[in-house]
């Protein structure tokens, strides 16, 4: 537990009193002491140097306070009497920028017990937040490289090209050559060196659950499996409602695993191709037709099934065909079983319904998330080269993240948790 004296106002007084409280807040509730202590184990076989907990210290305020090197987290505290003194420094004593490059390296060997750390906060937002983990939002993106791409031989050599539709749409790993095979013109295609983060976030609180870093050239959809195994959705208490996420990962593979594996609706659209149509049985979304072409109504689940009847039974629409489907009054009914002859189309929640919908909206909630790493956490502009530096670059913004929500949320201020101030 980092602490540097009693607090001397009641907590509301001081959220509002300084700038840097939160950077105290975070420091507060990472659970990072076993990390400290096999890292201070270590450093009493080398040189005398830098406290390790002013270093981690150091390196959490340079993400609080928006530093995108190390050389800028020095600056912070030489300027800042406050950071510094919260971090223990004096001011003679500030460390360099190879002394905290050194210490980074340090972190890359023992990702492991960061990623302990990131694996407890999780734990202690699912106690503390109410519904945190019943609707999950999937989703990745991109992290560019500290290095020239273009070059002959980049300087990165973990790092690899990227493509992705403009706009997020559709597969996010596919090439410039697939777009022309597949006959999309005009269509804007954006290019990045480097890599990407893929992460599995609470929809409803904006909270990252699971993350996996890879190159770039990696596809969306090869990562839903990983995620969903890292996120240890088997365990109980953990199953989530839904899992959310765009058209990139459609597969049957994916709709497969949410379904049976984390016993969850997947909300993911369907990428309709030419032909998928069956005529007088469904239509591409997987809604049933009846025998004259109209769509039929989803009245509802039963059991294992769902459940539709006639339209024009139920006034939507005028059926053209010359005899009835049945003299029934009720109309006709057909049941589909869920995910079994078509594990893509027949979802538990089907796409036609207004639930899909509203639970689709809540995928934003991930590209949030993202937006608050890449510009007020620093994964906008990384300085650091090679696939596991850029791994822990990216635990340490997640974990500056769910510190500060954790802080907000023992203080019991429920409203706070998204907020990052440095």
């Amino acid at each position: 537990m980092h602490i540097i004296q009693s607090p001397l106002f009641d907590f509301e007084a001081f959220i509002t009193c300084r700038d840097n409280n939160r950077l105290v807040i975070v420091l507060e509730a990472l659970p990072a002491e076993r990390l400290l202590a096999v890292l201070g184990r270590e450093h009493r076989t080398g040189r005398k140097g830098h406290p390790v907990r002013g270093m981690w210290s150091a390196l959490v305020a340079g993400l609080l306070y928006e530093c995108h090197s190390l050389a800028q987290v020095v600056r912070l505290l030489i300027r800042n009497k406050d950071v510094r003194t919260i971090c223990g420094f004096g001011k003679d004593t500030i460390p360099s920028e190879d002394a905290l490059g050194r210490f980074l390296k340090k972190l890359v060997i023992h990702e492991d017990l960061l990623e302990e750390c990131f694996a407890e906060m999780v734990e202690r937002l699912r106690k503390l937040l109410p519904g945190f983990g019943d609707k999950l939002a999937v989703d990745s993106t991109d992290i560019k490289a500290y290095s020239n791409g273009d070059a002959k031989n980049p300087s990165d050599a973990d790092a690899r090209w990227g493509v992705k539709g403009a706009g997020h749409q559709g597969d996010k790993s596919e090439t410039e050559s697939t777009s022309k095979k597949s006959g999309e013109k005009g269509r804007e295609l954006y290019r990045w060196f480097g890599y990407k983060l893929h992460l599995v976030v609470d929809a409803l609180h904006e909270l990252p659950i699971a993350f996996v870093v890879t190159p770039a050239n990696e596809s969306d959809t090869t990562q839903m499996k990983p995620l969903l195994k890292k996120a240890e959705l088997d365990k109980p208490g953990r199953k989530p409602q839904a899992v959310i996420a765009d058209k990139g990962y459609d597969s049957k593979d994916n709709c497969v695993a949410i379904f049976k594996e984390c016993d969850a609706a997947p909300i993911i659209p369907l990428v309709e191709k030419p032909g998928w149509e069956t005529p007088d049985i469904c239509n591409a979304q997987g809604t049933p037709t009846c025998g004259c072409g109209l769509e039929m109504v989803y009245w509802g689940r039963d059991g294992n099934y769902l459940k539709y009847r006639c339209p024009e039974v139920l006034g939507k629409g005028k059926c053209r065909s010359r005899f009835k489907c049945t003299a029934s009054p009720y109309g006709y009914v057909l049941k589909l079983p869920v995910m079994k002859e078509d594990p893509r189309r027949h979802l538990p929640i089907p796409r036609e319904t207004k639930k899909w919908a509203r639970l689709y909206r809540m995928r934003t909630s991930v590209e949030r998330v993202n937006s608050r790493l890449k510009e007020l956490l620093g994964l906008g502009q990384i300085t650091v080269r090679g696939i596991a530096k850029v791994t822990v670059r990216s635990v340490l913004s997640l974990l500056v993240m769910l510190a500060a929500a954790v802080g907000m949320a023992e203080h019991h201020q429920l409203k706070e948790v998204r907020k990052l101030v440095g």
